[in-house]
C-alpha cells in the first residue's frame, strides 16, 4: 500500500513523506480523514483512495502522456493542496476527466490514426500477409491510387459502396493507410477475397 501511495505522491507533485504520513491517518480515524471545517463548524469526512483506484489513476496518467494528450495539466486539482492526500472522490473525478479527454483525442485525425494502428496490430499474421499481397497487386502499395476511371480507390482499390459496407465514410483514397488496412481486413474476414477477383 505504501508503495502505491509513494507513486501517487510523485505523480501528483506532492512530497512522498508528507503523503505517506497522511496515508496512515485513515487507519486511526476509522477509514476516513477529517477535512477542513465547514462554515457551520462541522468537518467534512474524506474517504481515502484505495490501492486499486490509485493504480487506475496512474495508468490513465501514463496513457495520456504516452499519446501527448496531457497538455501539462495536473488533473487532480485537489492534490495540489498540501493539506491532505487525494481522496477516492478526487481520483474518480480525475479519471473521468482523463477518459473524456482521451475520448475527444480519439475523434481527432491524430487519434483516429492511433486507433486504427492499434486495430491493425490485432490482425493475425496470415491476414496481414494476405493483405500485403492484395495491396501490392491492386495498387503497388500506394494508398492514394485511383483506378478504373475513378471507381476503384486507395491501397486495396475499394469502390465507394464496398467502403461503406465495412463502415468507411468519405473517399477511401483519402483515408489513412491504417484505416484502409483495417477495413480491408473486415472485408476479407467477413466476406472472403471475392471482392478482389484478380488479386485476392
Amino acid at each position: 500500500m505504501k508503495k502505491a501511495v509513494v507513486l501517487l505522491a510523485s505523480a501528483c507533485a506532492l512530497s512522498p513523506a508528507a503523503v505517506s504520513a497522511r496515508a496512515e491517518e485513515p487507519a486511526r480515524t476509522g477509514g476516513t480523514t477529517a477535512g477542513a471545517p465547514e462554515s457551520d463548524g462541522t468537518e467534512v469526512r474524506v474517504t481515502p483512495a484505495d490501492e486499486r483506484l490509485q493504480r487506475a489513476y496512474l495508468r490513465w496518467r501514463r496513457k495520456l502522456r504516452r499519446y501527448d494528450v496531457w497538455q501539462g495539466r495536473n488533473l487532480v486539482l485537489a492534490a495540489r493542496s498540501e493539506s491532505r492526500p487525494p481522496s477516492a472522490r478526487d481520483l474518480r473525478e480525475s479519471i473521468a476527466r482523463m477518459r473524456q479527454r482521451f475520448s475527444r483525442f480519439l475523434r481527432s485525425p491524430r487519434g483516429r490514426a492511433v486507433r486504427f494502428a492499434a486495430k491493425v496490430r490485432t490482425i493475425p499474421a496470415w491476414g496481414r500477409n494476405h493483405l500485403r499481397s492484395i495491396a501490392w497487386c491492386e495498387s503497388r502499395n500506394n494508398p492514394r491510387a485511383i483506378g478504373g476511371g475513378g471507381a476503384f480507390r486507395g491501397l486495396y482499390q475499394f469502390t465507394f459502396g464496398t467502403w461503406r459496407v465495412v463502415g468507411g465514410s468519405g473517399d477511401p483514397a483519402a483515408a489513412r493507410r491504417s484505416e484502409q488496412t483495417w477495413r480491408a481486413w473486415l472485408l476479407l474476414s467477413r466476406h472472403g477475397s471475392g471482392h478482389w477477383p484478380v488479386c485476392g
